[in-house]
């Protein structure tokens, strides 16, 4: 599947504290992925930080350059982060 921009889906996943979420209706499970600031090649998640249930910093790495950034739970809406 190709990453798709899905804001309500990575919100959720911020609240829930996990990087990926799971459609109970056909058990397909969705992960959280970013392009990359330096190459935009896809990222995908390499560390998590949490607080109480919630994420607050999610750092991806690059899969050609092995760049590694984070996103904060306030820069959810304001970043490229995909789910596929």
């Amino acid at each position: 599947m190709e990453p798709a921009k899905d804001v309500k889906k990575v919100k959720k996943m911020f609240a829930m504290g996990q990087p990926f979420l799971v459609d109970s209706q056909s058990g397909y499970r969705y992960s959280m992925v970013a392009h990359c600031p330096r190459d935009s090649s896809y990222a995908s998640v390499a560390q998590i930080e949490k607080e109480g249930q919630a994420l607050t910093k999610v750092v991806f790495q690059c899969s050609s350059c092995y760049n590694q950034f984070e996103a904060k739970q306030d820069d959810w809406g304001r970043m490229d982060i995909y789910v596929c």
